[in-house]
C-alpha cells in the first residue's frame, strides 16, 4: 500500500510498520502463513513452509492505537 489508510475505527490517520518476532537471538518480520498452525514436534514451534510466506505489514492509527495487518501480494 502506498497511501496512509483511514482507520476504519475513528477515521483517523494510520501510519505503516512491521511487528517483529524474536527467533534464536534475531529479530524478524512477521508474515503469513497459509493454513493452520501445525506444531512441530520435539523442536517446538510450528511447521511453516519458506517459499509460501508472505512479509506482513502492519498499519497503526495515530488517534485510536488500532492495528491492521495486510499481506500484500507479490
Amino acid at each position: 500500500m502506498t497511501h496512509s489508510p483511514v482507520c476504519p475505527k475513528c477515521k483517523g490517520t494510520m501510519h505503516s510498520g512491521f511487528v517483529a518476532d524474536a527467533a534464536h537471538g534475531q529479530m524478524l518480520q512477521s508474515s503469513w502463513s497459509p493454513g493452520e498452525a501445525v506444531p512441530r514436534r520435539y523442536i517446538g514451534g510450528v511447521k511453516v513452509t519458506l517459499d509460501e510466506q508472505v512479509p506482513l505489514t502492519a498499519w497503526r492509527c495515530t488517534d485510536c492505537g488500532f492495528v491492521e495487518f495486510y499481506a500484500p501480494s507479490a
